[in-house]
């Protein structure tokens, strides 16, 4: 088995059956290379504020506002 092949990938949350009248939905789940699209970050919009969310060489993510 080499490195690439032990590492633990990212689980897909089932799907979720509809929710019932007034409860919040579950949060969805986008995976950042979705997101990033080849790209080591992103900047996120939110109210009116500019966030940056990068992803490091240790495959952490950083956010800064």
């Amino acid at each position: 088995m080499n490195s690439n092949e032990s590492r633990k990938q990212p689980q897909k949350p089932p799907d979720a059956a509809p929710c019932p009248a007034g409860e919040p939905a579950p949060p969805k789940t986008i995976p950042f290379d979705a997101l990033a699209e080849g790209h080591t970050e992103v900047l996120i919009e939110f109210h009116g504020q500019i966030y940056r969310l990068r992803s490091t060489r240790n495959k952490k993510l950083i956010l800064n506002k």
